[in-house]
Order: C-alpha cells, then structure tokens, then sequence
C-alpha cells in the first residue's frame, strides 16, 4: 500500500514539475516578447489583408454604339531596388544593355536619359524599394520587356513589379473630349466620366491576400471574396460622324477668321440629344486650335440680336402686334434716358415688324419693347423669367453657366434696360441656353431639356433608354408661334442671312453681332477698337425640322465679324452635309430636275467601274460621251462641254496604272489587280500617287495614293 501512494506521489510531482516549468517557460518567452524589438517580430508575422479589386469600367459610346472612350489592359510599373545581389551584382553587369533595350521600345529617352533615370532612383533612399519607373505599358509592351536584360531574371532577382491596370483610352483621339471627359490618378475630373462615374465604375471586389515570412502577399482562396461588378456603357447622344463635320466646319472657318475660340451645338429637335458639341480655343502660337474649355456650356455672355426673338415673343404676348404692321424709326436711331440707339444699316421711316426682325433693326426691337413695357419694366422681365431664360438648361454635365437677365430693382438696372434688353444687352446667356430656347421654337413651342445620355447598357445587354424631359410645354401661344416661325425663315429669304439660302431646303434662324464687354471699361479697349461675338442659331428643314444648331464664334480679327457672314457659314456647311447624308431627311423627297439641277453644270465624276457610272449617268440625266470603246471594265472620267467624257483605262500589268480620280474602293481593286502594295491617306477621291502613271512596275512594288480629304 505504502508502495501504492509513494507511486502516486512521485508521479504527481513530475506532473506538477512539468506543469511548472512550462509555465516558467511561458513566463520567460512573454517578457522576451515584451522586451524585444517589434521590429524583429514583423519579420516572422503572418498577416492577411482584404484588398480591393477594381471593376472593369464601362465604356462611353456613341449614339451609334461606336467607342468614344474604353478601359484597355495595361501595367504601371515599380523597381525594387533592395532585392538581394542586384546592387552589388546584376545593376552595374547589365544596366546599359537594358538603358538600349528600353530606349528602342519606348521611344521616349536616350539610353543615357534612361541610365541617368535609374540611377537616380536608386540612390533615392526614401522610395528606392517600391520606385515608379513607368506610368504605362502596354500588354505587347510588357511582354517585350520581361525579356530585357535584369527584367528577364524574374520578380525576386531583377526587383521589377508590374502592376496591372486598366488605363483610359479615346479611338477618335481629340474628338468631343471635353464632353466626353477626362480621367487622372483621383478619379474623373470632367465630362460624361465625371457625372456618370458611379454607373461606369461597377462595385468593387475584395480579395484576401496573404503574407508570409519574407515574402510579399499573394491571393488566397477564401469564401470571402467578393466578385466585383462590372460598369455599365454609356451610350451617349453623340453622333461620331456629325460631331466631326461640326468640329471641321468650325475649324475652316475659325481660321479663315483668325478667332479667339468658337462653339457649335447641334440638338435633335423633338428629343433634345445632343448631336454634335465643339469647342476649339486659339492655342499660345496664334495658329492652332484645340478643345480646352466647353464655352457652349459653361460661359454666359450677352449675346446680341439671337436674343431679339425672346424680346419680340413677349411684345407679341402683350400686345398681339401683327409682323406687317407697322412702325415709325423715324431717322433710324432712338433717344432713350440720354442714350442714343442706333444701327450699323439703319432703317429710315416706317417699317413692318417683319422688316425690323428680318433685317435686325435694334432701333426697331427697341421701340417695340419699349412702347410695350416702358410703363411695366417688370413685366417685360417677368415674360422673359416664364419663358425659362433666367434658368439653367439642366444639362447632364458639370459646370452649367448661370444665365443673368437683369431685373428692375438690381444694381445695374436704370431706365434704358428693357431698350437694352430687346437687342441682346445686358442680358448674359449661354450658346446652350439660347439654342435650348430656339429648338423650342422649332419643336411647336415644347422646350425639351439637353443631354447627352442616350442609354445605360447595363452588363447582359439590356438598354435603359433615356427619355426626353420637358422643361416648358409652351414657350408662347400658337398664335405668336406660327407668327415667329415665319419670321425666322424671312431671315434667311430675305433677310441678315440670306447668304445661306438654299434652293434645296429651307432653313429658319437669326443672326447675332454683339460687342464683348471689357469689364468696367465699357465694350471697346484703350485704342477705341471694339472686338465681337458673330452667332447663328436656327433650325432645319424649316417647315419639318429636325435639327437645330447654334454657331457662334469670338472675336474674329480679319474680315467681316457680322454673325451672317461668319458664323452663318459655318451653320450652312453643317445643314449641307446633314442634309446630304441623312436617310430621314431625304427619304420622300420628290427632286425635279429642270429645278434643282443646273443644265449649264456638269457635275464632277470619280473614274471608275463603267457599268457603275452607266447606272448613276441615267438615273440623273446626265450626259456621258465615250471617246473610244474600251475592252476594260474601267474609265476615266473627264468633263467636256457638255457631257462627261469617258476615257479608255490603260490595264497593262507591268505599267502603273493611273487611278487618280477614282474613289477609293475603285483604286484598290486595279492596283491590287497588279499585285502593288497599297498604303492609303486620306478618304474621298485619289488626288494623288507617287509612282507616276505609265511607269514599269513589278508585283509587290509599293505605292502610295493620297486622297482629297
């Protein structure tokens, strides 16, 4: 028994003897712990992080599903400096052969830009493990580049961290992209990027990344990651083919004018979608243009005799005035409150309304609002307030102007405003907001508000369609409606802007020339030279319209600066190319030839297919002669007297053709026919080529052709 209980006993002790020293141990490892370098610990810690993962972003495309901005693969890359034997070894072996390496692919430094680059990095202490050495490479790009000398040695000896992304890209390169916006490191910072973020980003992810001792994080496997949701598409109202005869249109002319800057807008009439949106600035070097700021939105000015229109509505409002009536100009200028009204071409004596409005008589506008309102200036403004013309447009884009109508009772208002008003004067609007207000005109009184959001394709396809709004169902009665709307076409037959009639279509606007403010120094500069804003608003087709555009261009210095003769242009040249490719516009159209075709013209005709050109010669009555039979099914084309003539086409097929003349698709077929390999610039009719007609060629000879545009 006793034997029993020593047994117990001894074993009992060791129990607690190891229990003992285990806690001893504990003990001791804890204050070690306590006491030891944090530091030292970090490098055997195992940590787990919850990182993002960014969605692919939506794309911005045109009203025709065209690409206008998209998210392409690429990688911003990182150098680790600190990686093991890299400084003492591997840099100075190899870093010159990699300096040659980078400088042929990218194009960007010199190899001894490049050795100067990386060496500054490394010797840069504070960021020389995680170092930023390019902002973007692309996939091809990264590819090359991992077998460039260092790089090739993989992540954990060469120190090389690609990092991969999705970077911004524009197809059409600067077209409409202030509209359509821009994005930088933070975020987007303007345009349809900028309001509609949140539907182009998607919902992020989360994935778990891991760290182990002496090493960087890597992704788990966990059933708490989350998937990220992609953006959806924004299909905007821009329509890529109208938006670059806007923006070339005004370009032509801008130059031809010398001007600081230039707008256009072209709005669908009974939708209010945003067409086409330009805006080119005059670059430092006096010679160049590009779209730095969007003027047509985000900058208020008086705008002059456009705004004659609103002034008139609301005589015709209170007064039911006739546009034959009417009225006395006397000797063609007007004495309100000691300031003297006058006209650059002044009407003398009795005049009708329709004379005041088609020929932009301020003296005219003046007395009718005046005569009108003189006793109820409030009034006047009031009418003005109804129409919407004191509000914002709504424009689904950031930085929208505030429009400023000066009302009775505020600082600047005195006796003459509403004289003022009635021609454009002290009244500040946006090119927008008086296109918004004439494309109401257009649209049977209905003022609808801009955008430029179609749609929203959401991830599978489905369309979410925007639908026009309604900011004001009637601008004016039906009456006054019908009475301005002839107006506005007597401006164009035989008014300020008869330079734009047309025998093909009709088109309604008015004209505006107002001198730009120079602050407080009044509306002329220190030499007494006065500078201006030319504009053109209107609609077309007249009696069915369904565009409406405004053009409006400051401060041309050479030649004319009248809106008729400078900015109509612009608006005719845009109506003209709509006109002529637009199914909509054209379909039913009846043409009578002996009308719109002038027999004395003998229309211009690309050389090509001869059957092709028998079909289009017969269709429109025109004369073709063939100045000898050809066995080939190609001619050219040249013009006689009176009828086109038809040339034999040379096809031997050791001699360069000539296919000057021919459109495009005509031009490759014979060249390829020869086996020649083709480069092409341009678009149109081939105008040129440099291998020279006749000349002997062999298969596989390189030739460039040039066309007109």
């Amino acid at each position: 028994m006793k034997d029993i209980k020593r047994n117990i006993t001894v074993k009992l002790f060791c129990i607690y003897g190891v229990i003992a020293f285990a806690l001893v141990s504990v003990f001791i490892k804890i204050m070690i712990i306590q006491t030891q370098d944090p530091k030292e610990w970090k490098k055997h810690m195992i940590s787990i992080r919850a990182d993002k993962v960014e969605p692919f972003r939506g794309d911005i495309c045109d009203s025709h599903g065209r690409i206008l901005a998209t998210s392409i693969p690429s990688y911003a890359l990182y150098w680790d400096f600190t990686v093991k034997d890299l400084r003492e070894k591997v840099y100075p072996k190899y870093i010159d052969s990699l300096t040659v390496c980078m400088s042929k692919l990218f194009k960007d430094k010199t190899p001894k830009e490049y050795r100067a680059f990386f060496d500054s990095a490394m010797r840069n202490e504070r960021r020389n493990k995680f170092y930023p050495i390019k902002s973007y490479v692309t996939f091809d790009q990264m590819n090359e580049l991992k077998k460039f000398p260092i790089f090739n040695l993989g992540r954990y000896k060469s120190g090389l961290i690609p990092k991969y992304r999705f970077a911004r890209r524009m197809p059409h390169n600067t077209l409409a992209e202030r509209t359509i916006g821009h994005i930088n490191n933070d975020g987007p910072t303007s345009g349809l990027e900028y309001v509609y973020d949140k539907e182009l980003h998607g919902v992020e992810g989360q994935k778990l990344m891991v760290k182990l001792p002496s090493s960087d994080y890597y992704p788990i496997n966990s059933d708490d990651e989350i998937e990220p949701m992609d953006g959806a598409d924004i299909i905007s109202t821009i329509d890529v083919s109208i938006q670059d005869i806007a923006e070339q249109s005004l370009l032509k002319y801008l130059k031809k004018y010398r001007a600081k800057h230039g707008c256009v807008v072209v709005m669908e009439v009974k939708t209010g979608r945003i067409r086409a949106i330009a805006n080119l600035d005059m670059t430092s070097d006096s010679v160049n243009y590009k779209e730095t700021m969007n003027n047509a939105v985000g900058v208020a000015m008086e705008p002059g005799s456009t705004f004659k229109l609103p002034a008139l509505i609301a005589v015709m409002e209170k007064t039911n005035v006739g546009i034959n009536d009417s009225i006395d100009l006397e000797d063609g200028s007007y004495l309100v409150s000691n300031h003297t009204i006058s006209d650059d071409h002044p009407l003398i004596g009795k005049h009708s309304v329709r004379e005041i409005f088609e020929k932009s008589s301020n003296v005219g506008m003046a007395r009718l609002v005046y005569d009108a309102f003189s006793q109820d200036p409030k009034e006047f403004v009031d009418n003005l307030y109804g129409m919407h013309l004191n509000r914002k447009t709504g424009i689904d884009i950031y930085g929208e102007a505030t429009p400023k109508i000066n009302y009775p009772g505020d600082k600047f208002w005195w006796s003459g405003s509403i004289a003022k008003i009635a021609y454009g004067y002290e009244v500040k609007v946006t090119p927008l907001q008086i296109l918004t207000f004439y494309n109401a005109i257009a649209n049977n009184g209905v003022m609808l508000r801009p955008h430029l959001r179609e749609a929203v394709r959401l991830q599978g396809g489905k369309k979410i369609i925007d639908e026009p709004v309604i900011l004001h169902s009637a601008v004016c009665s039906r009456e006054t409606l019908e009475k301005v709307k002839e107006l506005l076409k007597g401006v164009v037959d035989n008014g300020t802007a008869m330079n734009l009639k047309t025998k093909y279509y009709s088109i309604a606007g008015k004209t505006g020339t107002a001198q730009i403010a120079k602050g407080t120094s009044g509306y002329k500069d220190e030499l007494g030279m006065a500078t201006h804003l030319a504009s053109f608003v209107g609609y077309f087709p007249a009696e069915k319209p369904k565009y409406s555009c405004i053009v409006v261009i400051n401060s041309p210095s050479r030649g004319s600066y009248y809106g008729g003769t400078v900015a109509g242009p612009v608006f005719r040249e845009i109506a003209d190319k709509l006109y002529s490719k637009d199914y909509d516009l054209l379909i039913g159209k009846e043409f009578n030839l002996e009308k719109y075709a002038d027999i004395r013209s003998i229309p211009d005709a690309k050389s090509g297919r001869k059957d092709v050109l028998d079909r289009l010669f017969s269709a429109f009555n025109v004369r073709a002669e063939n100045v000898e039979n050809s066995q080939t099914p190609f001619v050219y084309t040249s013009k006689g007297k009176d009828a086109i003539k038809l040339d034999a086409f040379s096809a031997r097929r050791a001699v360069m053709p000539d296919v000057r003349g021919m459109g495009l698709r005509d031009a490759l077929y014979v060249l390829r026919n020869h086996n020649l390999a083709v480069t092409v610039h341009g678009r149109g009719a081939v105008i040129k080529q440099d291998v020279a007609p006749g000349t002997a060629v062999k298969e596989g000879t390189k030739v460039t052709i040039e066309l007109d545009n």
